[in-house]
């Protein structure tokens, strides 16, 4: 296949090359073996990108990180690289680039600098900011990618597994509302002009038809109220946080999300105390990683620590423990590599989530195919009993 890749020799201007190869880390090694240093690669295909309506497009932060490590790690300056990168790139990440080399000049540090920028995570920026103080800014970056790209396999991997289910309803779901909204009210036009007593399943189809004139309109007009409040709702933090909220108190729901974002939290403050950042801070700072409902726990957990209690204990207290954490918190008390627990407990509970979800999904897959199924065969066998009803009534 054909890879497109973005590099940059020396202190040159980034360059494009095409180039064939069995996949795009092959191709960055010939780059790299060619004496080049590689920004980007990407199979050869049309790119599609799409913004919100009304919102300031945001660059990919990834990409300008990976960017960014890679240009560092070949000998470059802070400022050198960033002006590498603004003369190659376009559109909201030249925009960005050109804030951060703002900030620099007039005097800010880059943790500072990218954090003016909301369009940069507050992880990022507080890696940044531990790396300066331990002068590893390539290393810390590297630290943050593996971050986002293990996020990003947890989260292909949630979807990947509940699309199928969700395309069996969606499908199923809306070949039931064509044949009861639309094939049924034309079905019950055979039967009202008939005359004399109907079969039972008949007289249901032309009351269906009738409820649909009568009443059809408003119940439409309440749905698309209803829809549109809930769109409405979305929109706003306070409707998140209530939607949260609401699913957090379902049962089945509230364990696994619950654990998923005990693995982010987890992670994130692992990835700061590696880093070089106090505990106490590590933890102030992985709060946004919680979601609205979870952060009063997290704020417990970081007074927990800052009154002198040990992290387990901290932990425990706010209710941001398992069983398997717990054990694992007292371990990296003892070692004194909480760092590397803490990462060992997030990749433990990512690994309990997958499991239960492709349990959940294996199971989940024929009970949604039987009730679809079931659904659409009721509606046409009901359309088509009283033709067969009334043929043996003539006969």
């Amino acid at each position: 296949m054909r890879v497109d890749l973005e590099v940059v020799s020396g202190r040159g201007l980034p360059l494009r090359l095409r180039l064939d190869a069995a996949s795009v880390d092959d191709a960055r090694s010939i780059a790299s073996r060619s004496g080049y240093v590689v920004l980007s690669g990407a199979r050869q295909g049309p790119r599609f990108a799409v913004s919100g309506l009304g919102r300031r497009p945001k660059p990919d932060v990834d990409v300008l990180v990976r960017q960014l490590r890679d240009l560092l790690a070949a000998g470059l300056g802070v400022v050198e690289s960033l002006e590498t990168l603004r003369r190659g790139a376009s559109g909201p990440a030249a925009a960005a680039i050109q804030g951060i080399e703002r900030r620099l000049r007039e005097g800010r540090s880059l943790s500072e600098a990218i954090g003016a920028d909301h369009a940069f995570p507050e992880l990022l920026v507080a890696l940044v900011r531990a790396s300066e103080l331990t002068s590893d800014l390539p290393r810390t970056l590297t630290r943050y990618l593996d971050h986002e790209s293990r996020l990003a396999a947890v989260r292909h991997r949630l979807l990947s597994t509940a699309i199928y289910p969700l395309l069996l309803v969606g499908v199923g779901g809306a070949v039931l509302l064509f044949l009861l909204f639309f094939v049924m009210p034309r079905f019950a036009r055979i039967f009202e002009g008939m005359h004399g007593a109907l079969p039972w399943s008949a007289r249901a189809i032309v009351e269906w038809a009738a409820f649909l004139q009568s009443s059809g309109p408003a119940w439409l007009l309440a749905f698309s109220l209803l829809l549109g409040t809930a769109a409405a709702m979305a929109a706003t933090a306070r409707g998140r946080s209530a939607a949260w909220r609401r699913l957090l108190q379902c049962r089945p729901v509230h364990a696994r999300l619950r654990t998923y974002f005990l693995a982010r939290w987890y992670r994130g403050v692992g990835m700061l105390v590696e880093g070089g950042i106090p505990l106490a801070n590590a933890l102030g700072l992985a709060i946004g990683l919680l979601p609205v409902t979870m952060r009063s726990s997290g704020r417990a957990v970081e007074k927990g620590v800052r009154e002198g209690l040990s992290p387990m204990q901290a932990h425990a207290r706010a209710g941001m423990t398992t069983p398997v954490s717990e054990q694992l918190l007292l371990a990296g008390e003892r070692t004194g590599d909480l760092g590397a627990v803490l990462s060992r407990i997030a990749e433990f509970h990512e690994a309990e989530i997958g499991r239960a979800l492709e349990r959940s999904m294996r199971a989940l897959e024929p009970l949604v195919m039987v009730l679809v199924g079931v659904g659409v065969g009721i509606v046409v066998v009901s359309m088509y009993l009283p033709i067969f009803e009334l043929a043996s009534a003539i006969r």
